[in-house]
Protein backbone atom coordinates (compact mmCIF):
# COMPACT_ATOMS: atom_id res chain seq x y z
CA UNK A 1 0.00 0.00 0.00
CA UNK A 2 1.39 3.37 -1.01
CA UNK A 3 2.13 5.60 1.97
CA UNK A 4 1.15 9.25 1.60
CA UNK A 5 3.96 11.76 1.73
CA UNK A 6 4.20 14.38 4.49
CA UNK A 7 3.37 17.43 2.36
CA UNK A 8 0.37 15.67 0.75
CA UNK A 9 -0.98 14.69 4.15
CA UNK A 10 -0.37 18.25 5.37
CA UNK A 11 -2.39 19.79 2.53
CA UNK A 12 -5.24 17.35 3.08
CA UNK A 13 -5.18 18.15 6.78
CA UNK A 14 -5.20 21.87 6.04
CA UNK A 15 -8.17 21.53 3.68
CA UNK A 16 -10.03 19.63 6.37
CA UNK A 17 -9.08 22.29 8.91
CA UNK A 18 -10.50 24.95 6.57
CA UNK A 19 -13.74 23.02 6.18
CA UNK A 20 -15.61 25.53 8.31
CA UNK A 21 -15.17 28.99 6.82
CA UNK A 22 -14.28 31.70 9.37
CA UNK A 23 -16.82 34.51 9.57
CA UNK A 24 -14.71 37.28 11.11
CA UNK A 25 -11.16 38.55 10.76
CA UNK A 26 -10.37 37.44 14.32
CA UNK A 27 -11.60 33.93 13.54
CA UNK A 28 -9.42 33.86 10.41
CA UNK A 29 -6.41 35.07 12.41
CA UNK A 30 -6.98 32.35 15.02
CA UNK A 31 -7.29 29.78 12.25
CA UNK A 32 -3.93 30.87 10.84
CA UNK A 33 -2.33 30.68 14.27
CA UNK A 34 -3.81 27.21 14.85
CA UNK A 35 -2.45 26.01 11.49
CA UNK A 36 1.19 26.05 12.55
CA UNK A 37 1.41 22.27 12.21
CA UNK A 38 0.57 22.56 8.51
CA UNK A 39 2.56 25.68 7.59
CA UNK A 40 6.13 26.90 7.88
CA UNK A 41 6.70 29.37 10.78
CA UNK A 42 7.70 32.16 8.37
CA UNK A 43 4.52 31.62 6.37
CA UNK A 44 2.38 31.87 9.50
CA UNK A 45 4.21 35.05 10.55
CA UNK A 46 3.60 36.66 7.14
CA UNK A 47 -0.07 35.70 7.15
CA UNK A 48 -0.40 37.25 10.61
CA UNK A 49 1.31 40.38 9.31
CA UNK A 50 -1.09 40.64 6.36
CA UNK A 51 -4.13 40.15 8.59
CA UNK A 52 -2.84 42.79 11.04
CA UNK A 53 -2.42 45.48 8.33
CA UNK A 54 -6.06 46.65 8.34
CA UNK A 55 -5.78 47.29 12.09
CA UNK A 56 -2.50 49.21 11.75
CA UNK A 57 -2.77 52.96 11.17
CA UNK A 58 -0.11 54.52 8.96
CA UNK A 59 0.98 56.82 11.80
CA UNK A 60 2.17 53.69 13.65
CA UNK A 61 4.66 52.75 10.90
CA UNK A 62 5.68 56.14 9.51
CA UNK A 63 8.94 58.00 10.07
CA UNK A 64 7.95 61.08 12.15
CA UNK A 65 8.56 64.61 10.86
CA UNK A 66 11.45 65.22 13.27
CA UNK A 67 13.33 62.19 11.87
CA UNK A 68 12.86 62.95 8.17
CA UNK A 69 15.95 63.64 6.08
CA UNK A 70 14.72 66.27 3.64
CA UNK A 71 15.60 68.99 1.15
CA UNK A 72 14.23 72.43 0.42
CA UNK A 73 13.11 73.55 -3.00
CA UNK A 74 15.75 76.31 -3.14
CA UNK A 75 18.71 74.10 -2.06
CA UNK A 76 21.92 74.25 -4.13
CA UNK A 77 23.35 71.15 -5.83
CA UNK A 78 26.39 70.85 -3.53
CA UNK A 79 24.15 70.93 -0.45
CA UNK A 80 21.86 68.30 -1.99
CA UNK A 81 24.78 66.02 -2.87
CA UNK A 82 26.04 66.24 0.72
CA UNK A 83 22.64 65.09 2.01
CA UNK A 84 22.50 62.28 -0.56
CA UNK A 85 25.94 60.96 0.36
CA UNK A 86 25.47 61.25 4.13
CA UNK A 87 22.05 59.59 4.20
CA UNK A 88 22.47 56.99 1.42
CA UNK A 89 18.74 57.37 0.71
CA UNK A 90 17.28 57.29 -2.79
CA UNK A 91 14.18 59.46 -2.30
CA UNK A 92 13.85 62.77 -0.46
CA UNK A 93 10.84 64.91 0.43
CA UNK A 94 11.26 68.51 -0.72
CA UNK A 95 9.82 71.14 1.61
CA UNK A 96 8.53 74.53 0.56
CA UNK A 97 10.88 77.43 1.24
CA UNK A 98 7.88 79.63 2.13
CA UNK A 99 5.92 77.05 4.16
CA UNK A 100 8.55 74.89 5.89
CA UNK A 101 5.99 72.36 7.18
CA UNK A 102 4.65 71.51 3.72
CA UNK A 103 6.12 69.00 1.28
CA UNK A 104 5.91 70.18 -2.33
CA UNK A 105 7.62 67.28 -4.08
CA UNK A 106 9.76 64.13 -3.94
CA UNK A 107 13.28 64.20 -5.40
CA UNK A 108 14.76 60.93 -6.65
CA UNK A 109 18.53 60.65 -6.34
CA UNK A 110 18.76 59.09 -9.81
CA UNK A 111 17.31 62.27 -11.34
CA UNK A 112 20.49 64.10 -10.25
CA UNK A 113 22.85 61.73 -12.12
CA UNK A 114 23.16 63.98 -15.22
CA UNK A 115 24.46 66.79 -12.98
CA UNK A 116 27.14 64.83 -11.12
CA UNK A 117 29.81 65.60 -13.72
CA UNK A 118 29.30 69.32 -13.11
CA UNK A 119 28.91 69.90 -9.34
CA UNK A 120 28.90 73.66 -9.89
CA UNK A 121 25.93 73.50 -12.27
CA UNK A 122 22.66 75.17 -11.31
CA UNK A 123 19.92 72.72 -10.47
CA UNK A 124 16.25 73.63 -10.35
CA UNK A 125 14.87 71.22 -7.77
CA UNK A 126 11.31 72.27 -8.64
CA UNK A 127 11.76 71.05 -12.22
CA UNK A 128 13.19 67.67 -11.13
CA UNK A 129 10.96 66.71 -8.23
CA UNK A 130 7.98 64.36 -8.62
CA UNK A 131 4.42 64.94 -7.45
CA UNK A 132 4.08 63.66 -3.85
CA UNK A 133 1.44 61.21 -2.73
CA UNK A 134 -0.35 62.44 0.41
CA UNK A 135 -2.10 60.15 2.91
CA UNK A 136 -3.81 61.00 6.22
CA UNK A 137 -2.46 59.77 9.56
CA UNK A 138 -5.65 57.81 10.10
CA UNK A 139 -5.28 55.77 6.88
CA UNK A 140 -4.97 52.00 7.28
CA UNK A 141 -1.66 50.46 6.26
CA UNK A 142 -3.34 48.09 3.79
CA UNK A 143 -5.04 51.06 2.09
CA UNK A 144 -1.73 52.90 1.76
CA UNK A 145 -0.04 49.76 0.40
CA UNK A 146 -2.76 49.59 -2.27
CA UNK A 147 -2.26 53.28 -3.12
CA UNK A 148 1.51 52.89 -3.43
CA UNK A 149 1.05 49.88 -5.70
CA UNK A 150 -1.60 51.62 -7.84
CA UNK A 151 0.50 54.78 -8.32
CA UNK A 152 3.78 52.82 -8.67
CA UNK A 153 5.23 54.96 -5.90
CA UNK A 154 7.62 53.96 -3.10
CA UNK A 155 6.97 56.79 -0.67
CA UNK A 156 4.01 58.78 0.67
CA UNK A 157 3.78 61.96 2.75
CA UNK A 158 1.66 61.56 5.88
CA UNK A 159 -0.35 64.65 6.84
CA UNK A 160 -2.33 65.50 9.97
CA UNK A 161 -5.88 66.83 10.16
CA UNK A 162 -4.64 70.37 9.42
CA UNK A 163 -2.76 69.36 6.26
CA UNK A 164 0.67 69.71 7.90
CA UNK A 165 3.36 67.12 7.28
CA UNK A 166 3.59 64.70 10.21
CA UNK A 167 5.79 62.03 8.67
CA UNK A 168 6.74 59.78 5.77
CA UNK A 169 5.83 56.19 5.03
CA UNK A 170 7.61 54.01 2.50
CA UNK A 171 6.76 50.77 0.76
CA UNK A 172 9.51 49.13 2.83
CA UNK A 173 7.90 50.36 6.08
CA UNK A 174 4.65 48.58 5.25
CA UNK A 175 6.28 45.43 3.88
CA UNK A 176 8.26 45.17 7.12
CA UNK A 177 4.95 44.95 8.95
CA UNK A 178 4.31 41.77 6.95
CA UNK A 179 7.70 40.08 6.68
CA UNK A 180 9.61 41.64 9.58
CA UNK A 181 12.60 43.98 9.57
CA UNK A 182 14.34 44.25 6.20
CA UNK A 183 18.04 44.95 6.71
CA UNK A 184 20.15 46.44 3.93
CA UNK A 185 23.78 47.49 3.63
CA UNK A 186 22.99 50.97 4.98
CA UNK A 187 21.14 49.82 8.11
CA UNK A 188 23.01 50.13 11.39
CA UNK A 189 22.28 46.85 13.15
CA UNK A 190 23.69 48.21 16.44
CA UNK A 191 21.85 51.52 16.20
CA UNK A 192 20.36 51.47 19.70
CA UNK A 193 23.84 51.24 21.23
CA UNK A 194 24.70 54.57 19.57
CA UNK A 195 21.59 56.44 20.71
CA UNK A 196 22.89 57.35 24.19
CA UNK A 197 26.55 57.50 25.29
CA UNK A 198 28.11 58.93 28.49
CA UNK A 199 29.34 62.51 28.07
CA UNK A 200 32.90 62.17 29.38
CA UNK A 201 33.76 65.72 28.35
CA UNK A 202 31.21 67.19 30.76
CA UNK A 203 32.08 67.78 34.40
CA UNK A 204 28.74 66.43 35.63
CA UNK A 205 28.60 62.67 36.17
CA UNK A 206 24.95 62.43 35.18
CA UNK A 207 25.48 63.72 31.65
CA UNK A 208 24.90 61.91 28.36
CA UNK A 209 25.13 62.69 24.65
CA UNK A 210 21.82 61.71 23.05
CA UNK A 211 20.98 61.35 19.37
CA UNK A 212 17.83 63.35 18.54
CA UNK A 213 16.36 60.26 16.86
CA UNK A 214 16.48 58.32 20.14
CA UNK A 215 13.01 56.87 20.81
CA UNK A 216 11.55 58.33 24.02
CA UNK A 217 10.74 54.80 25.18
CA UNK A 218 14.44 53.85 24.82
CA UNK A 219 15.54 57.03 26.64
CA UNK A 220 13.15 56.25 29.51
CA UNK A 221 14.39 52.67 29.77
CA UNK A 222 18.12 53.43 29.67
CA UNK A 223 18.09 56.52 31.91
CA UNK A 224 15.12 55.70 34.13
CA UNK A 225 13.14 58.71 32.92
CA UNK A 226 9.37 59.05 32.52
CA UNK A 227 8.64 61.19 29.46
CA UNK A 228 5.42 60.60 27.53
CA UNK A 229 5.59 59.37 23.92
CA UNK A 230 1.86 59.76 23.26
CA UNK A 231 2.29 62.74 20.91
CA UNK A 232 5.91 62.47 19.73
CA UNK A 233 8.21 59.47 19.44
CA UNK A 234 11.77 60.83 19.68
CA UNK A 235 13.74 62.96 22.14
CA UNK A 236 14.32 65.54 19.38
CA UNK A 237 10.59 65.68 18.76
CA UNK A 238 9.96 66.10 22.50
CA UNK A 239 12.23 69.16 22.58
CA UNK A 240 10.76 70.66 19.40
CA UNK A 241 7.30 70.21 20.89
CA UNK A 242 8.43 72.12 23.98
CA UNK A 243 10.21 75.06 22.32
CA UNK A 244 8.20 75.35 19.10
CA UNK A 245 9.70 77.13 16.09
CA UNK A 246 12.83 79.14 16.87
CA UNK A 247 15.26 80.86 14.55
CA UNK A 248 18.34 79.11 15.94
CA UNK A 249 17.96 75.63 17.45
CA UNK A 250 21.63 75.07 18.26
CA UNK A 251 22.52 76.13 21.79
CA UNK A 252 18.93 76.15 23.06
CA UNK A 253 18.54 74.91 26.65
CA UNK A 254 15.29 73.20 27.64
CA UNK A 255 14.32 72.28 31.21
CA UNK A 256 11.94 69.31 31.48
CA UNK A 257 11.11 67.69 34.81
CA UNK A 258 14.47 67.10 36.52
CA UNK A 259 16.39 67.07 33.22
CA UNK A 260 18.27 69.80 31.39
CA UNK A 261 18.62 69.36 27.62
CA UNK A 262 21.09 71.38 25.55
CA UNK A 263 20.92 71.20 21.75
CA UNK A 264 24.53 70.59 20.66
CA UNK A 265 24.06 70.07 16.92
CA UNK A 266 21.19 71.24 14.72
CA UNK A 267 20.48 72.79 11.35
CA UNK A 268 17.74 75.22 10.43
CA UNK A 269 15.03 72.56 10.58
CA UNK A 270 16.19 69.57 12.60
CA UNK A 271 17.90 68.70 15.88
CA UNK A 272 20.73 66.17 15.56
CA UNK A 273 22.58 65.88 18.89
CA UNK A 274 21.57 66.70 22.47
CA UNK A 275 23.31 66.82 25.84
CA UNK A 276 21.04 65.48 28.59
CA UNK A 277 21.92 66.25 32.22
CA UNK A 278 20.01 64.75 35.13
CA UNK A 279 19.86 67.34 37.91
Amino acid sequence: MHEESGPSWGMRGLRKWLGTAPETRDELLKLVQDSRRFLEPDTVAMLEGVLDLPATKVREVMTPRTSIISLQEDDELLDILHVLIESAHSRFPVFSSDQPDNVVGILLAKDLLPFLTEPSAKVDVRALMRQPLFVPESARSDQVLRMLKHTQTHIAVVIDEYGTTSGLVTLEDILEEIVGEIEDEHDNVDEEAQYIVPDHAHTTANSWMVQALTPIEHFNTVLDADFSDDEVETVGGLLLQEIGLVSDLQGQVIELDDWQFTIIEADARTIHLIRAVHK
